[in-house]
């Protein structure tokens, strides 16, 4: 097993918590402030973001089992 040294275990740290910042809080945010989804119901624009939140959850998650399986992380 090959050790990994603090700046690229520190890099790849920052760059899991980019994602998820990015695709679980960002992207539900601005999917929101979209005109046909501010026009739309509740219950669409609640399922509509909900949906992309939990998609963008689950493919981090998968992402990162991938990589550590790969000996990535």
């Amino acid at each position: 097993m090959a050790t990994m040294s603090w700046m690229t275990a520190t890099v790849r740290g920052l760059l899991i918590v980019a994602y998820f910042v990015v695709a679980t809080v960002w992207l539900p945010d601005k999917i929101t402030r979209l005109e046909f989804i501010e026009e739309s119901s509740r219950v669409v624009r609640d399922v509509v973001v909900s949906g992309v939140w939990f998609v963008a959850l689950a493919v981090g998650i998968w992402v990162l089992r991938r990589a550590q399986r790969r000996g990535l992380i």
